[in-house]
């Protein structure tokens, strides 16, 4: 049963949890997947993202992101292992969290926060929260992260440290099932402007607004898709036109959506392979 404040918990969406957790039970999909070779290789997606309003002379900001790690009985963990060894070797200068930590329990973070304690980077690590982390208790994900390390943004802009206190970045809530923001997360602001969240239906909620950099999860690319990586079915209407790779969405805004890393209902992915964002911003 669901213990955090996300809404859109539907009598189905527990009834399918419930479910899903007695036959999950000893993890055996992934250890199956995992058995039969069908654990994915994680990639490494580099982008460079150019901006005028980078100030002259400042050297490129190194962001390194990862979403949909999902730990629970569907993901294996040498798929978690896998993704954070590329985190760890992209030497960015920050790691950003795209949030959904856990699939079906918040006992799982666990595993996502003794990992995430081993990593390091000069301007810190920063998470938002997605709609299983809402579901599950995200008190209890925001502790643990806390205590790795990590600096948990819910609805919240902060300035980035020195060099790059320049770069403004935005942790906003979920945008499925999370606090619904009113206000535009940057007024008046002339920094360079970086959105963090979970989901691309966040442009539901900014698109009149400016910034830089938005980068999400969420969508899992389909999970499964056709070869080529057209996705068969991805949740909501802005999740399928955003299902996966990099956006330009008008006035000088770029939109970065990843596949994530971990598994869900299904523990297979197909043409859908996980991936870590490397980020590359300047001018």
């Amino acid at each position: 049963m669901a213990r955090g404040r996300g809404t859109q918990y539907t009598a189905g969406r527990h009834a399918t949890e419930w479910i899903l957790g007695q036959l999950y039970r000893r993890h055996w999909p992934s250890r199956l997947v995992d058995a039969l070779g069908l654990t994915p290789r994680v990639r490494v997606e580099h982008h460079e993202v150019a901006t005028p309003r980078w100030p002259s002379g400042a050297r490129t900001l190194r962001l390194a992101f990862a979403s949909d790690l999902h730990a629970g009985p569907t993901t294996h963990p040498s798929l978690l292992d896998a993704a954070f060894e590329k985190l760890a070797a992209a030497n960015a200068d920050a790691i950003l969290l795209g949030g959904d930590y856990v699939f079906l329990s918040a006992d799982y973070i666990d595993e996502i926060a003794a990992r995430v304690a081993r990593l390091s980077a000069p301007l810190g690590i920063y998470a938002v929260l997605g709609n299983h982390d809402l579901w599950a208790d995200d008190r209890a994900i925001v502790s643990a992260l806390t205590a790795a390390g990590v600096r948990v943004l819910v609805d919240e802009t902060i300035t980035l440290p020195a060099p790059f206190d320049f770069v403004a970045l935005a942790g906003l809530d979920d945008p499925f099932t999370g606090a619904r923001r009113t206000s535009a997360p940057f007024a008046d602001d002339d920094r360079v402007r970086i959105v963090l969240v979970h989901a691309p239906e966040v442009m539901q909620l900014i698109e009149p607004h400016p910034f830089e950099l938005a980068i999400c999860g969420h969508t899992h690319g389909g999970h499964i898709a056709l070869p080529g990586g057209v996705p068969i079915v991805v949740p909501g209407p802005l999740s399928r036109r955003y299902a996966h790779g990099r956006y330009d969405v008008g006035l000088g805004r770029t939109l970065l959506v990843s596949r994530g890393v971990g598994a869900t209902e299904v523990a297979v992915r197909w043409n859908a392979d996980p991936d870590v964002l490397v980020v590359d911003v300047s001018d």
